[in-house]
């Protein structure tokens, strides 16, 4: 099985011409940086996932008023004016067909749901719709008046072909208020059933593979982020890890995986951004989706070896908004046993969407505890 992640162009912070940004609540900031391991020590802070390695800098959401912590850290900043413009959640305006606020092409946990459900029963001999577990507020019994969610699979094959078939597992939506990542999903699976037995590649997909699609790792966060006041959130909802404020609780999951958990990139604070959680694989998030990774792909790759040249399976994980095709290792910038084959597919990925391709810790910055490395790791 190879894992790569896709980055994508979120909508939200599309080009536009320069906007005048008068002391925003939250600015979008360039830091520059010398060496790409000095971005370890942003983890307290808000950092997109996106790197100009041209210019060398990333991007950072935060208050006005604590640009300076980061300066005294040994950094250059630069307020991108542009970037904040569309950031700032204040600034959200329009009508939309869901109840997104100022997002009209994105739909709700609930609208994907529906969408997923109603493919399953309109296709019966190509989809079906399976609940493999509950999100942190569904499993939690501290407050009764959370109501939580399934975590849902929408399975895709044609159920006439029998066997053991090749499988393809899509995640999306690790990270709350990365919306384009669920949309494209769902809209990548309603083409694949509608064009079934129009497109030949299409009917031979779903003949012979298995496309499994998870819209959501992370629903509780991404329906906080779906309201215009908590647009920015970016971790799960877990409120017993020990953060005490009401804005930035919970559990970055993308850091939480178990395979080298905790080795870089990532936070002990509760409070933060990027916190790991409080152990290795403690959301119930996090486990569900190690579980259904180890039920629908066999462990290909022993301790440190390669995966061998007959390993099957994919998994890509969904982000934005970086224009990025990147893959293991996340923790470490030593190169995985299959760099050749990964950097073979993530650059024949990037040739058909023109993204960036790369190795995590080579092109973006160190990340332990994330969905690919534990996928390739423990998987290969």
């Amino acid at each position: 099985m190879l894992t790569l992640t896709t980055i994508g162009f979120n909508g939200a912070i599309a080009s536009a011409q320069p906007v005048s940004v008068e002391e925003p609540e939250i600015v979008v900031v360039r830091v520059f940086y010398n060496n790409i391991r000095d971005i370890e020590l942003l983890s307290a802070y808000d950092l997109f996932e996106y790197n100009n390695l041209e210019q060398k800098y990333v991007l950072v959401a935060i208050e006005s008023s604590r640009i300076a912590e980061i300066r005294r850290l040994g950094f250059r900043t630069q307020i991108d004016e542009i970037l904040t413009s569309h950031f700032n959640p204040t600034g959200i305006i329009g009508t939309q067909i869901g109840s997104i606020p100022g997002y009209a092409c994105y739909r709700t946990v609930e609208e994907t749901y529906s969408s997923a459900a109603a493919l399953a029963s309109s296709y019966p001999g190509l989809a079906t719709w399976t609940d493999i577990g509950d999100s942190w507020e569904k499993v939690t019994t501290t407050n009764p008046d959370l109501a939580g969610y399934d975590m849902m699979i929408l399975k895709l094959t044609n159920s006439a072909i029998t066997g053991d078939k090749p499988k393809l597992f899509i995640s999306a939506a690790i990270h709350a208020r990365e919306y384009t990542t669920a949309e494209l999903a769902i809209r990548y699976a309603e083409y694949l059933v509608t064009n079934y037995n129009t497109d030949a590649d299409v009917t031979w997909l779903l003949d012979y593979n298995e496309i499994h699609f998870m819209f959501y790792i992370n629903p509780d966060g991404r329906k906080k982020a779906e309201v215009a006041s908590t647009n920015l959130w970016r971790k799960n909802t877990d409120r017993d890890d020990g953060c005490n404020t009401t804005t930035t609780y919970g559990t970055d999951l993308n850091r939480n995986f178990t395979y080298q958990w905790g080795t870089g990139g990532s936070s002990t604070n509760p409070c933060d951004p990027t916190y790991r959680g409080p152990s290795a694989g403690s959301e119930p998030e996090t486990q569900v989706v190690q579980n259904y990774l180890t039920s629908i792909f066999p462990d290909q790759r022993n301790a440190n070896d390669a995966a061998p040249a007959t390993t099957t399976g994919v998994y890509l994980d969904l982000h934005s908004s970086g224009g990025l095709v990147i893959w293991p290792w996340g923790y470490t910038t030593t190169t995985p046993p299959n760099a050749t084959q990964l950097q073979t597919l993530g650059r024949k990925f990037a040739y058909f969407n023109g993204y960036r391709s790369g190795q995590i810790t080579i092109i973006l910055y160190v990340a332990s505890g994330g969905t690919i490395d534990y996928s390739y790791g423990e998987l290969g």
